[in-house]
């Protein structure tokens, strides 16, 4: 990094490698991939497990239809 003056202001320069400052490798995309890849798979087995257990909660039982709800007269 080196600074000179152009037009009467102070510019700084730096090299390639330096404005560059992180990893060359993809590591990071396959680190976003596979966390949101087991994130999806985690939420999908809660829910899951909340279908699955609906009827042991007794939701089915809390509110029963009156004729007029049902579709009758």
């Amino acid at each position: 990094m080196h600074k000179e003056e152009e037009d009467g202001r102070v510019v700084t320069h730096v090299s390639r490698q330096e404005a560059r400052s992180g990893a060359s490798t993809h590591v990071t995309r396959y680190v976003l991939s596979i966390s949101l890849a087991l994130v999806v798979i985690a939420f999908a087995i809660l829910l899951a497990g909340g279908f699955f257990n609906t009827a042991g909660t007794g939701a089915d039982e809390s509110h029963q239809a009156s004729p007029a709800e049902a579709g009758g007269n």
